[in-house]
């Protein structure tokens, strides 16, 4: 006797199928560049040794700070040069949008599903990244900027 799959069979093999070619495909990714077509791991050889002509001429810069009361302004990474006041503002909006996701969402009860807005939870992670806004913003105030 030959029973017929359902709509929700054939979902699951499908599925199934997908997840395979995906693993394949993070497989693949690991393979060797040897398996490339000659024109294309002849490129990728030369970029790779630009880049490493350009790694070269970087200098690694001291970030230790702990004879000072504050640190420098490079520990900030490609924000070193924003404002000390671009960072204030920022970290007010921050924490104003995630205090109000807090008191929305009621994460401070107890949640059940029907309870839960993903967004409201999601933008209350905007309260802790505020701190570090705000940290950034002394950091720049301290030295000047």
């Amino acid at each position: 006797r030959r029973t017929e799959l359902t709509p929700r069979h054939s979902l699951y093999f499908i599925m199934q199928k997908l997840l395979l070619i995906a693993a394949v495909a993070a497989c693949s990714a690991f393979s060797p560049v040897g398996s490339l077509r000659p024109a294309v791991a002849q490129r990728a050889a030369v970029s790779s040794v630009r880049v490493a002509e350009t790694s070269m001429e970087l200098k690694a810069q001291d970030t230790w700070w702990g004879d000072k009361d504050y640190p420098d302004s490079i520990v900030l990474g490609i924000g070193k040069g924003v404002p000390s006041i671009v960072y204030s503002v920022s970290s007010l909006i921050a924490l104003a949008l995630g205090s109000y996701c807090v008191a929305e969402s009621n994460l401070l009860n107890i949640l059940s599903g029907s309870t839960v807005n993903g967004f409201y939870v999601v933008g209350a992670v905007l309260v802790p990244y505020s701190w570090g806004l705000h940290v950034a913003a002394w950091i720049q105030k301290q030295n000047g900027k």
